[in-house]
């Protein structure tokens, strides 16, 4: 019986239940998942308008109708709260490939991979997979 072409870092990774985003990581072919999004939500917007019309009863006293542009202050507080728990779960918890920083800058991204293994005593299938690599990030072997 012949090996499969896709050899992951890791075979066994957690069962996800209803991921919002199902894919393999690039550099070393595990199953990933992501939970959140980079968008709010509908459930996020209730939440939003929720706390800021409390906050916004709370201040009237004090700032009289003005109080309710506290709406704006709550949706920046939720939209930077939400993209950071999504960019919390983008490095790949196996190989330590970050496809933002990826995106961003190769050179970094690689840097990013590197100090990860510098960590952790990788095994030969993974030494390869990062050999082939060349300064660009683009693959030797096509």
């Amino acid at each position: 019986m012949s090996r499969p072409d896709w050899q992951p870092l890791e075979y066994r990774t957690f069962k996800h239940k209803n991921p919002k985003m199902e894919f393999f990581c690039p550099l070393c072919g595990t199953k990933r998942a992501f939970h959140s999004t980079p968008r709010l939500s509908l459930k996020n917007y209730a939440q939003l308008t929720l706390c800021s019309v409390i906050a916004g009863a709370i201040f009237y006293p004090l700032m009289g109708n003005r109080s309710y542009f506290i709406f704006f202050i709550f949706w920046a507080l939720f939209e930077a709260a939400v993209r950071m728990n999504f960019r919390k779960e983008i490095p790949c918890p196996h190989c330590g490939f970050d496809a933002s920083w990826y995106k961003k800058d190769v050179k970094i991204a690689r840097k990013i991979v590197q100090e990860f293994w510098a960590d952790k005593r990788p095994n030969p299938d993974m030494k390869e997979k990062l050999e082939e690599f060349d300064e660009d990030g683009i693959s030797v072997r096509n």
